[in-house]
């Protein structure tokens, strides 16, 4: 059922690529947290913010198979191989976390850190309990709620990959905020990979109610993204905007990019600076009602 009464203005996404070098096992972008922090630092009322693992944890799920989990196994051994990955993997990404929430704090940001595994559950990769009561109570005493993608148990595989994307498409579903903002290492979404030679930043994409995009796009993932890469981000935030009927919009823009506050701060994103994804025929995320 959907909370109401909580006010959530806007969820953040810190994306993994944004806040660790992805390519270089547990490796902060110090500089990109700092970063996140002076622009959540100025967001006022009620908001959550979510942050992908990067190199916090892909390594580990990717090398022990956590995203499949161990019911098929045929072995002890193999069963053991995936439950030490599974606290391998969650030993990672909760250190990432304390860095962000160590960050916050000390810039004035009540900021709590609040990890999946202890409320959430899957059946088959599916969210099928997710205890928000406690998200709800944190929101309206003043708390800044931070959640990860995080290693979780599985009614099916025994445990899986629980991405921060997956989270937050079910946080939209609980508290309808007017926006989502994904503060990424790039500008916004291309029309292909934007390391490719004539990548095209594409600043509008519309999403008709059947999830159909009226645009192009060509997508890759890393080879130990565990969670799906660009393809599963994309698909996350068609998601959001048809399953809230065009009421919640989408933006996604650089994190170390003026355009960055103006999207969290003011609900703003000026064409051409990053990418915003919207329902057909709504103009801009204020005039959605």
């Amino acid at each position: 059922m959907a909370e109401t009464g909580t006010g959530l203005e806007c969820i953040v996404k810190l994306g993994g690529s944004a806040v660790t070098d992805k390519n270089t096992l547990e490796t902060p972008r110090l500089d990109a947290i700092r970063a996140a922090a002076d622009i959540i630092s100025q967001v006022r009322g009620r908001y959550i913010v979510v942050h992908g693992a990067g190199s916090f944890g892909h390594f580990q799920a990717r090398e022990h198979g956590v995203v499949w989990g161990y019911r098929d196994k045929e072995t002890a051994a193999e069963v053991q191989t995936v439950k030490l990955g599974f606290c391998r993997t969650r030993q990672s990404v909760t250190k990432l976390l304390h860095l962000i929430t160590e960050e916050f704090v000390g810039r004035g940001i009540p900021a709590v850190g609040v990890s999946p595994l202890s409320s959430w559950v899957t059946d088959d990769a599916s969210v099928v309990k997710a205890d928000t009561d406690n998200i709800r109570d944190m929101l309206l005493e003043g708390f800044v709620p931070v959640m990860h993608g995080d290693a979780v148990l599985d009614r099916r595989r025994g445990c899986t990959i629980l991405s921060g994307d997956t989270i937050i498409k079910h946080l939209c579903g609980v508290f309808h905020p007017p926006r989502v903002v994904f503060l990424t290492d790039v500008a916004g979404i291309y029309d292909r990979p934007p390391e490719q030679p004539g990548a095209q930043l594409i600043p509008e994409i519309q999403v008709d109610q059947d999830g159909k995009l009226h645009v192009s796009i060509a997508t890759s993932s890393q080879a130990h993204d565990v969670t799906g890469g660009i393809a599963l981000k994309l698909k996350s935030a068609v998601d959001i905007v048809t399953e809230s009927n065009g009421r919640t919009c989408v933006m996604v823009c650089g994190i170390q990019s003026g355009t960055a506050v103006r999207a969290c701060v003011e609900g703003q994103l000026p064409k051409g600076t990053g990418t915003i994804v919207q329902l057909n025929m709504c103009k801009h995320p204020d005039e959605v009602t």
